[in-house]
């Protein structure tokens, strides 16, 4: 396996690749044929450049990172496809744009006061109006949001919370999906003093560096005996606003053992018990149910 590049130095000369409107021009025009291949006098039609030469050289320098070529035709790489997403979600250009919110968002899992969501500078946020806490805050592009009534942000936070989740969860990065080294931390230095403190996970790509965080219930919701045992109880995580699922983000937990480390985590939920058995990656081992 061959060492990543630096991610200033990737992203230098990425935005080089990108940096000029014709380049930007010809991405767009070949986004609109994919899948089918566009020949390179259909696509500088379509672009409008008249100059072949000029427009050969732009279309060069997108090769093979943004645009694939055969058999003389262009069409667009998983990249090329990437950078049309992140123009077409408003990322890099309307996060600051667009707010939304505060809209009633369920029920705080400390105080049961009341959580309210909010949106604003591309940033997704619950919190509770009443204790304060920060229930969940996560990155979400404008797309999301822009386009859905107000009443429905929460919901929107909410599957876009698990799903963010899920990708952690099985071990890919959130900013650029390379492979990620999970840890199990212990109790957090940080918790807050209106309620015990959590176990955490933390993640770190070994592509980009990113480092990042859950709780171990929240990498727990992945597994599917806890799904099904949520289910049976009558919690359905798709209908259910993840930040209120208080069984499951503050587990009982015990050690079993310390060297090599195995954790004994327990969701109670109406009387039943669904214990785990985790590593020091919080992967589970085992679990019971009685």
């Amino acid at each position: 396996m061959t060492a990543s590049k630096e991610p200033s130095a990737a992203f230098d000369e990425t935005l080089g690749l990108l940096a000029s409107e014709v380049r930007i021009d010809i991405l767009r025009a070949a986004w609109e044929a994919f899948p089918e291949p566009l020949p390179f006098s259909e696509l500088r039609s379509r672009v409008g450049v008249r100059d072949s030469g000029t427009f050969n050289y732009h279309v060069d320098t997108l090769v093979p990172e943004f645009l694939r070529k055969t058999d003389g035709a262009y069409t667009l790489t998983y990249a090329g496809r990437q950078a049309i997403g992140a123009a077409v979600s408003g990322r890099f250009t309307e996060a600051t744009d667009v707010d939304a919110g505060p809209v009633r968002a369920g029920e705080c899992m400390h105080c049961e006061g009341e959580a309210v969501a909010r949106y604003d500078d591309g940033i997704a946020t619950v919190a509770c109006a009443d204790c304060g806490e920060l229930l969940a805050e996560m990155p979400l592009p404008p797309v999301a949001v822009e386009a859905i009534e107000p009443d429905r942000l929460p919901a929107v936070f909410s599957r876009h919370l698990l799903t963010r989740t899920r990708q952690l969860a099985r071990g890919f990065c959130t900013l650029c999906h390379g492979r990620l080294d999970a840890t199990l931390t212990g109790l957090s230095e940080e918790a807050s003093a209106t309620y015990r403190p959590v176990l955490d996970v933390r993640f770190e790509c070994r592509e980009c560096g990113v480092r990042t965080s859950l709780n171990v219930g929240a990498v727990l919701m992945d597994h599917p005996a806890v799904i099904a045992f949520l289910y049976d109880a009558g919690i359905d995580l798709r209908k259910t606003y993840v930040w209120e699922v208080l069984p499951v983000l503050d587990p009982g937990a015990n050690v079993r053992s310390e060297n090599p480390l195995r954790l004994e985590l327990s969701i109670c939920v109406d009387g039943e018990t669904l214990t785990a058995v985790v590593d020091s990656s919080a992967s589970v081992l085992e679990h019971t149910r009685n």
